[in-house]
């Protein structure tokens, strides 16, 4: 660090120190014979503070455990060591939200930071980490060194949010003008404040991702915290911005989380956001609600796999090299040939993988069987050639109104399969509908005639509340679910029923 900036920092008494109750918060924290009625009596002094500690006991966090009706009994569900952490993130953030930014966006660094943490701590659990909440804490400070700098440089951050909103630009920049980051900043400052050497280790060490695998507990710590602020990102930034694929890989290599369990991690993250909103009292997205941040992140995620990522792009390269035919053929062999989606072999072999995933990590997987409605009558009337052109169209509609990640495959004859990774029932049911309603707006002229097409759809999911055993089982509701849409008149999309769907088999 250069020197005067140091002697700045030292002098730069607006910068806070840590409030009474955080000292003594501290000080609690590194008695090895601490009492919990001591812990109490100090948390007690701060009304707000004893109600927080009582919230988040009681939050989704710890719902699993008994509800906690005082503070001794929140101190019981959380451990002590839990216990004092959190309170330590209270307080600290309360003392360091106050004072006037000489260029920082403190409202954009403070939904950062909980963003952090809350992805430092979903990613901790997901690690079976057993200091989730000093995880938290080290997150949620990790860029505490900017508010010092702020203080002690006040034209570093002169060009506001843009530079803001790129970490690692923001780093650089940092570097440029004094050698060091603020992450070296936010580890001195900490060790100073007499934090626990691990904290103040992985906040120094947050803007260093080593990514190798290593299940070595410290490590893993680290990593959570350094890998926290990207995720935060994800959630913050605005979509172009966003970069999912690159965030899960280094989440595989660095932690060994492929890309089902990241996306749970990001799940369990939406799932947190408004606890951490509540207890934060802090708005953390500006912009957009989180189940659509998950919907985009699904729609990256599930292009079939972050290595299926990299053999499009080896695709590309090798169409302008001579050996590319060969991956051609291969691909050539998955596809139908007259509607150029995908064919029932690859079909089968794709849903059974795709299945096998959903069950081993707990994702939902939606499947919708589609049939035109009378297209024999089409054949007949029109003949084969205009029911070719039929089918054709049909294949262009169905990828026009699903995602990239989805696949769509000829069954056989006039039906076609979508199957649908990483989407629920309510998401399956949005796209189903949409591609009913693009049919009934589509005209198909032959000739001079007008062709009436419409076409049914049923469709399955398998996730939390509908769980099927095999994948031919889960086939099969979905044909069961198609089944039920011709019976209830055609020109629909239908979900899957175990009850209605046996009571219509039954009376047909």
């Amino acid at each position: 660090m250069i020197p005067e900036i140091e002697a700045n920092l030292r002098r730069s008494v607006n910068f806070p120190s840590p409030p009474g109750v955080a000292t003594h918060i501290i000080e609690l924290a590194q008695d090895p014979d601490i009492e919990m009625g001591k812990v109490a009596k100090a948390l007690s002094m701060d009304s707000a503070l004893s109600t927080k500690i009582l919230r988040i006991a009681n939050s989704p966090l710890y719902a699993q455990r008994r509800k906690s009706d005082n503070l001794r009994q929140a101190l019981v569900v959380l451990g002590l060591n839990a216990t004092l952490t959190l309170a330590l993130s209270f307080s600290l953030v309360k003392c360091l939200r106050g004072g006037k930014s000489n260029g920082l966006s403190y409202g954009l660094y403070w939904r950062r930071a909980l963003l952090a943490a809350t992805a430092a701590r979903a990613l901790g659990d997901a690690m079976h980490q057993t200091l989730a909440e000093e995880i938290f804490l080290a997150a949620l400070l990790q860029d505490v060194g900017m508010l010092a700098l702020d203080k002690a440089v006040p034209d570093l951050y002169s060009e506001g949010e843009s530079l803001q909103r790129n970490h690692g630009a923001l780093a650089e920049h940092e570097k440029k003008r004094l050698q060091v980051d603020h992450a070296h900043i936010g580890g001195w400052l900490m060790e100073g404040w007499n934090l626990p050497e691990r904290l103040h280790r992985a906040i120094s060490r947050s803007h260093q991702l080593d990514l190798s695998f290593s299940a070595e507990p410290a490590q893993v710590f680290d990593r959570c915290v350094a890998l926290s602020g990207p995720v935060a990102d994800l959630f913050l930034l605005d979509p172009e911005q966003r970069q999912f694929a690159e965030t899960a890989l280094c989440a595989e290599r660095s932690l060994g989380l492929d890309k089902m369990a990241f996306g749970q991690v990001l799940g369990t993250i939406g799932a947190m956001i408004p606890e951490t909103e509540a207890i934060f009292e802090t708005d953390l997205l500006a912009k957009q609600h989180p189940d659509l941040i998950l919907e985009h992140a699904r729609e990256v995620l599930m292009l079939r796999s972050l290595h299926a990522l990299r053999e499009i792009n080896t695709l590309r390269v090798a169409a302008e090299d001579s050996s590319s035919r060969t991956l051609e053929l291969e691909e050539e062999t998955r596809r139908d040939s007259l509607t150029g989606v995908y064919n029932r072999a690859y079909l089968d072999q794709f849903l059974g993988r795709e299945f096998d995933n959903s069950t081993r990590h707990k994702w939902p997987l939606s499947v919708a069987f589609a049939d035109l409605d009378n297209f024999k009558n089409i054949n007949d009337s029109f003949g084969h050639q205009a029911g070719d052109r039929i089918l054709q169209a049909t294949a262009r509609i169905l990828r026009g109104n699903t995602r990239e990640t989805d696949l769509i495959a000829r069954y056989g004859g006039e039906e076609f399969v979508v199957v649908l990774p990483a989407t629920d029932a309510e998401t399956a049911r949005s796209i189903c509908e949409r591609i009913v309603l693009a049919f009934r707006n589509t005209g198909h002229v032959i000739g001079s005639d007008q062709a009436n097409v419409t076409i049914s759809i049923g469709y399955a999911t398998h996730g939390a509340d509908t769980r099927f055993d095999n994948v031919a089982d889960f086939v099969k509701a979905a044909d069961q679910a198609l089944y039920t849409a011709k019976m209830r008149g055609r020109n629909r999309s239908v979900p899957f029923d175990r009850q209605l769907s046996g009571a219509l088999t039954r009376m047909g």
